[in-house]
């Protein structure tokens, strides 16, 4: 009798040492969360998943981003952009990381160097990520592309100071920018992406990186020249919910910036 108590005993004390283990790992997996500072900031994103170790960016031909562009080479065969889009609703969503701006299905495409990617989100960071010649602007948006192989293409704008407001970005916050992680806003009004960015024909690009974990180098970055303008309410409004949410530049470790004109430094 003592035998047939004691075997389901340890048979489930075993079970749910088991279970709790898998919920612990579980947990654990469930646990990788970054953030822009502290023991969980850009330093340490690599230590944080073991999906995540290209953040570390250690290897003599690592290929990450953001980065600092300064020096360039004029490329006369980059056209201007051939970008789609048109204008919908958006899902404004908080994801604690950004302001994401899921931007699905609605045929907006871009045609770059022979590939077709389609528009997926547009999202924010202030300060910006890149700088060029070591300054900082005031935010950066951008607009994520995929494409089936994988890869991805990234517009990046740049946004600077300004007395009047830019209508694109006061049209987001009329509609209510979503102020807590998880907190979401879907738009009444139609909103175009195209409308908030500035003269496609003048870019640099450059091979990089996702600039959040897993910091995948999947990316072709095409960061427009010409900044749009921000008003100080309207950056006071974006920064009140980011705070500094943009990557340190990244080394460059010999990768080439081309550009649709000269710019040297």
């Amino acid at each position: 009798m003592r035998y047939a108590k004691e075997r389901p005993a340890t048979y489930l004390m075993t079970a749910l040492l088991a279970t709790l283990l898998s919920l612990g790992g579980m947990a654990a997996a469930q646990a990788a969360e970054f953030s822009y500072n502290g023991d969980t900031g850009p330093a340490y994103w690599w230590e944080l998943d073991g999906e995540w170790a290209a953040c570390a960016g250690d290897s003599v031909d690592a290929a990450q981003s953001p980065i600092n562009i300064s020096k360039t080479k004029f490329d006369k065969s980059l056209k201007k952009l051939e970008l789609v889009t048109y204008p919908t609703t958006i899902d404004i969503f908080n994801n604690g990381h950004t302001i994401e701006q899921r931007y699905e299905d609605t045929g907006s495409t871009i045609y770059f160097n022979g590939v077709s990617y389609e528009l997926a989100q547009f999202h924010f960071h202030t300060l910006s990520e890149h700088v060029v010649d070591s300054r900082h602007a005031l935010m950066e948006m951008h607009l994520v592309f995929s494409e089936p192989g994988g890869t991805n293409l990234v517009i990046g704008q740049l946004f600077g100071p300004a007395r009047g407001n830019n209508q694109f970005i006061q049209k987001l916050i009329d509609a209510g920018l979503p102020q807590k992680d998880g907190d979401e806003t879907i738009t009444t009004d139609l909103i175009d992406v195209g409308d908030g960015l500035v003269n496609t024909n003048s870019y640099y690009t450059y091979s990089g990186s996702l600039t959040t974990p897993p910091c995948s180098e999947v990316v072709t970055w095409v960061v427009l020249k010409k900044h749009g303008v921000l008003s100080k309410e309207q950056f006071q409004a974006f920064r009140r919910i980011l705070g500094n949410n943009f990557r340190p530049v990244q080394d460059q470790n010999g990768r080439e910036v081309t550009a649709t004109w000269d710019h040297k430094q």
